[in-house]
């Protein structure tokens, strides 16, 4: 896809969260459009959240153990990794 073939995509979204989240950017030296660009990315690339939810009722909803969801996010979490050692992505460092 080309850069100038996008979509504007709105959401309603708590200001303090919204603040807090665009300080976290600032210091990392992002933005919150292209934090969500990213997370956008990864669940496309992965076909999931690119993490866990703090709270994860589909475990219990579903009769998995959290041993059982680590396990099956194993692979994921080698082929990032070895994507990571490859240079194909990278670390956020925060700005100083």
């Amino acid at each position: 896809m080309r850069a100038q073939e996008t979509e504007e995509f709105r959401v309603r979204i708590d200001p303090h969260i919204l603040k807090e989240t665009k300080r976290v950017a600032d210091n990392i030296g992002t933005t919150p459009g292209e934090i969500v660009r990213m997370l956008f990315a990864q669940i496309v690339k992965l076909r999931a959240l690119p993490f866990r939810p703090a709270e994860f009722p589909a475990l219990e909803e579903y009769g998995v153990t959290l041993a059982q969801a680590e396990a099956a996010l194993a692979p994921v979490n080698r082929e990032m990794d070895a994507e990571f050692e490859a240079g194909k992505m990278v670390e956020l460092k925060r700005k100083r």
